[in-house]
């Protein structure tokens, strides 16, 4: 043991100048190749917790906007007022109308309504499926609830015209359900006691509370707030 260190030492006090200048050039070579792959390894990982963290942030920003999309169109929808332009040309209120030429009236109204929320529908399922795919079924079953409340207006719209096709038979034979039939279709905006009205809030409410961990880098002005 003692032959080697003195052979170490004997070696570097032998060294030249320009081969201590070599060994110092190559140690600080190795130094800098070491500091690169760190910080190499530093920089990857921060940009996969970059890119992770945008990719929640575009998904909930998305999800929540297609949300207050489809509210919206939903609201317009229940509007308890129609308009007269919005029933056929050839259809008159103030002349004798028969069954089937009611229940055509409505059906053309209600369809003209459904279209722009079916196409808020469809952008909102496509995002829920994007927030399903990163945050799993916490999230499914809060879009559902959402999706359940648009599901429930069009089934009592169908309700309301097969209504109109008997005249009317069928709502005066089961009362309770004719009002929830209409309640259902056609609510005002400030009618806070209205069934549908209270899902529709609940299941906004329960997305915002979902997605808004994943909103911190957002700016106040970049996401709609909820009524």
């Amino acid at each position: 043991m003692g032959m080697s260190l003195s052979f170490v030492s004997c070696y570097y006090m032998c060294m030249t100048p320009a081969e201590w200048i070599t060994a110092g050039k190559d140690v600080l070579l190795g130094l800098a190749a070491a500091t690169t792959a760190i910080v190499a390894v530093v920089g990857l990982s921060k940009w996969r917790q970059e890119l992770h963290g945008k990719a929640h942030f575009d998904t909930a920003r998305g999800l929540i906007r297609a949300t207050y999309k489809l509210r919206d169109e939903l609201r317009l929808c229940r509007s308890p007022f129609y308009l007269g332009q919005e029933f056929p040309p050839n259809y008159d209120s103030l002349r004798e109308r028969t069954r089937e030429k009611e229940a055509k009236a409505w059906a053309h109204v209600y369809k003209n309504r459904w279209m722009p929320v079916w196409g808020a529908i469809q952008e909102f399922d496509a995002q829920s499926l994007e927030g399903e795919a990163l945050w799993g079924r916490s999230v499914r079953s809060k879009t559902e609830a959402l999706r359940a409340c648009a599901h429930e207006l069009n089934v009592a719209m169908d309700a309301v015209i097969a209504d109109k096709a008997e005249g009317g038979e069928n709502f005066r034979a089961d009362p309770e359900f004719g009002r929830r039939m209409r309640a259902t279709v056609a609510a005002s905006g400030g009618d806070e006691k209205n069934e549908l009205s209270q899902k529709m809030s609940q299941a906004i409410t329960d997305i915002e509370d979902e997605v808004r961990p994943h909103l911190r880098r957002s700016s106040p002005k970049e996401v709609a707030p909820s009524d």
